[in-house]
């Protein structure tokens, strides 16, 4: 048996507020605390789907953390070090729209062969795209 579904990816947050404001308020996400860790940290759900865990970053747990990394000149064109993107597939092109406006976020728009891509960025700079079906384009 293979790889049966995506679980979820880990952010450190330089902001937790932040992060948790851009995935509540800016996706619309479920956003819950997480208990049991040294540091703030929360769980991002889509539904029933956890999606994204944050933490704050601290000196303690980056230290360990960076121990474990490629060396600096390996990732330094990475400012999220090896992660690029992240993407959701999503509905409501429109009403989104006015959220992200609303609420102040930048986003930009592409249309691919076989889906709408809009990408914004979270507020530790990673690029979260969400696809939605052509039709929300009149394609």
């Amino acid at each position: 048996m293979g790889i049966t579904r995506f679980d979820h990816y880990t952010v450190r947050s330089a902001d937790h507020e932040a992060s948790w404001r851009f995935y509540e308020r800016v996706l619309g996400l479920s956003v819950r605390k997480r208990e049991g860790f040294p540091v703030p940290a929360f769980i991002v759900s889509a539904g029933d789907t956890e999606v994204v865990h944050v933490f704050q970053a601290n000196p303690e747990v980056d230290a360990a953390l960076k121990a474990m990394a490629p060396a600096k000149n390996e990732t330094v064109s990475w400012s999220t070090w090896r992660l690029q993107h992240v993407e959701f597939w999503a509905t409501g092109l429109e009403e989104m729209k006015q959220r992200w406006t609303a609420e102040g976020a930048e986003f930009v728009e592409r249309t691919l062969p076989d889906k709408h891509q809009v990408g914004l960025r979270d507020p530790d700079d990673i690029v979260v795209n969400l696809n939605f079906p052509l039709s929300e384009v009149g394609k």
